[in-house]
């Protein structure tokens, strides 16, 4: 009788219904119970319910079938198979079949050929494919995990809209974010706001970029980032690959090293995590903060080692340093960080106030950022202009020069010294000879920068020749080359 009943108040449905709508079919149930005075509107299934529509097949323990509005309330173990792609379990489920639309809450599950979905509520649209969960939910594959507070699934192309508090939790890293798009497929995830990534050896940020979680290869961009240890790389665009541990960054780049105090800027870096070092190139310049001044350095390249206790600044080709009590050039030049040493390579030419310092090499012992000694090896010349003929000068075979508060105090020359010095008149300060002096080893004493006084170590050869009787010959020591012309303003830089 029951069935009998079932089967006029299904033809009446049919009746009443939209002809292009396709009705639910009932494909199985233990009982069926009716009340065609109380409840004329409905039918209840009880155990082991299955019902079809279209091409998705439903399953639960009991369920309400309005006949009418040809719709299916489920409840208990709810089952819905879209096809052979799509799985969905819960405890409630609410199917309309006018719209097409499953609504499923209570402990669901979504789960296709690549992710499981958890979430206490989704609106799936069987028409088309869009899941829709409003509430926290949680997507699992084998290596991951990625939640959100909302997110939309578009089961066609196999990609996830997240919104609100997304984090991707992987085995050694995590993203944070508000809006990511994500590709189940290719595991991609995309990035629309700001977007924190934090792994073991460096912390990300940046607010548009793209990150495969499958190859660890992500690319950056508006306000990029990364952080490492006291280290900060700045780029309009960062590139990384987490896996060789190997970065690129793109425009107006800046390296920041909050702990010695060391700016980088440039155009084009690479980082070499592993190493721990970065190469620095198009228009790479650098800055050192002292406490009253700040050292600029330009070349054509830069590296920058970041290993503890071995930090580096090399610089290569047509290297440029300006400070405003010192400036350099020379061709390559390394910057012991840890051990405050400056090593000036391939004919350097230093300069202090009004003196010249050249040599094959320069060593530069610094202490708090400031001068200390310096090491010339071999063929150091120091020379001061006097005028546009005359010049003082000092040569040997290695010279130790020594500072305070960046000015000279002290010349110890070792092996072949001599020196040519311009002599004037204490009182009306005109020229009255040039003394040449040749001594294998000597110390000259300075104060503000002027020569004091000299001590020979042993006995000097000195001749002095009256100023008017000075010939072009005498006027210049061997090696003698005055590089004005290459120093560097700070408007150069």
């Amino acid at each position: 009788m029951k069935n009998i009943l079932y089967i006029i108040l299904s033809f009446q449905c049919i009746i009443l219904s939209a002809q292009t709508n396709k009705k639910i079919e009932i494909l199985s149930a233990d009982s069926t119970l009716a009340n065609s005075i109380k409840h004329p509107d409905y039918l209840r299934l009880i155990n082991n319910v299955a019902f079809k529509h279209n091409n998705t097949l439903m399953y639960c323990d009991s369920a309400y079938h309005y006949l009418n509005k040809n719709k299916i309330i489920a409840f208990g173990k709810v089952i819905v198979n879209k096809g052979d792609s799509i799985k969905l379990t819960g405890k409630k489920l609410s199917y309309f079949s006018a719209d097409n639309k499953a609504e499923i809450i209570g402990n669901v599950i979504l789960i296709d050929k690549y992710i499981t979905l958890s979430t206490e509520k989704i609106i799936y649209n069987l028409s088309n494919n869009i899941a829709i969960y409003p509430s926290e939910g949680t997507i699992i594959d084998d290596v991951k995990s990625i939640k959100s507070l909302r997110g939309e699934y578009y089961a066609n192309s196999h990609n996830f809209i997240f919104t609100d508090s997304v984090t991707i939790s992987g085995k050694d890293y995590e993203i944070f974010t508000d809006n990511m798009h994500y590709n189940s497929k290719n595991e991609i995830a995309f990035f629309f706001g700001p977007t924190i990534i934090i792994s073991e050896k460096n912390k990300i940020y940046c607010e548009n970029g793209w990150y495969n979680t499958k190859t660890n290869i992500s690319k950056f961009y508006n306000n990029s980032y990364i952080i490492s240890d006291n280290l900060k790389l700045i780029g309009d665009s960062i590139f990384y690959n987490k896996d060789i541990g190997y970065g690129q960054a793109f425009g107006n780049i800046q390296i920041i090293d909050t702990v010695d105090n060391i700016t980088i800027f440039g155009n084009l870096a690479e980082y070499f995590v592993n190493e721990e070092y970065f190469v620095v190139s198009e228009k790479p310049l650098s800055q050192i903060l002292d406490e009253n001044d700040t050292i600029i350095t330009t070349a054509n390249k830069f590296i920058f080692h970041q290993k503890k206790n071995k930090q580096r600044l090399i610089a290569y080709n047509n290297v440029n340093l300006y400070q405003l009590e010192i400036q350099a050039k020379c061709d390559s030049m390394c910057y012991h960080i840890s051990a405050s040493r400056i090593e000036l390579f391939s004919f350097p030419v230093l300069w202090i106030d009004n003196f010249q310092i050249t040599a094959d090499s320069i060593d530069i012992f610094i202490n708090k950022k400031r001068i200390k000694k310096m090491f010339l090896r071999p063929n150091p010349i120091i020379i001061s202009q006097v005028d546009t003929n005359d010049y003082n000068q000092i040569k040997g075979n290695i010279m130790y020069a020594y500072f305070n508060k960046n000015l000279l105090s002290k010349i110890d020359i070792k092996g072949n010294g001599e020196s040519i010095f311009i002599l004037t008149d204490e009182n009306t300060n005109d020229r009255i000879g040039l003394n040449n002096t040749k001594c294998s080893n000597m110390s000259l004493y300075f104060k503000q920068n002027k020569l004091e006084s000299i001590n020979y170590k042993l006995k000097p050869n000195s001749i002095t020749i009256p100023y008017l009787e000075i010939e072009n010959k005498h006027r210049y020591l061997s090696g003698f080359n005055w590089r004005e012309s290459e120093r560097k303003k700070r408007s150069d830089f």
